[in-house]
């Protein structure tokens, strides 16, 4: 991910961009897709374009069967469109404990909501008496959801229901 600051000065209206951090970190899901769908391209290929440039003023050759797939740097706008909005909500457990029981129609509930394209819940966490521990940072999620929706309140709406679902995901013995 890239995580930049950006700022408008209230004198002259100009806007800033600070670089705060670049790193290469996942979310443990592809989640190109989503920003595709959501600012038209993602940061993979932003580091791509950045780094190759042009064919036609470099002295690199690309296959021209290729021109299709690559983005031009300077077609890139200085600030991101949104055509939608998206998130990765990681499933955050609320549990601790031997696994007693998985609540796989809360695991419907969430699929069902219109905001949901597409989730996951790591294997461990599907079978009875495995521990679950209660989730502290990223490496101790239970899995994840990418959300995505162009009517904004929707998103938002089901968002807040997928994190108060969470809460219901498992059934543990203490």
């Amino acid at each position: 991910h890239v995580e930049v600051i950006v700022t408008r000065n209230t004198e002259t209206g100009s806007i800033q961009v600070r670089l705060v951090e670049v790193n290469c970190r996942q979310h443990n899901t592809d989640f190109m897709p989503l920003t595709n769908a959501c600012v038209g391209y993602n940061a993979l290929d932003m580091v791509l374009a950045a780094y190759l440039g042009q064919s036609d003023e470099s002295s690199h050759e690309y296959p021209e069967e290729t021109a299709h797939l690559r983005l031009a740097w300077e077609s890139l706008p200085a600030l991101p469109t949104t055509r939608a909005h998206g998130a990765i909500i990681h499933f955050v457990s609320h549990v601790s404990g031997k696994i007693s029981r998985i609540n796989y129609e809360v695991f419907d509930q969430m699929e069902e909501l219109p905001s949901v394209m597409d989730m996951h819940v790591y294997p461990h966490f599907l079978d009875e008496g495995n521990e679950i521990e209660k989730t502290v940072d990223i490496r101790s999620d239970t899995g994840w959801a990418h959300v995505m929706n162009d009517d904004e309140e929707e998103f938002q709406r089901d968002i807040e229901r997928l994190i108060e679902l969470q809460k219901e995901m498992f059934d543990v013995e203490e």
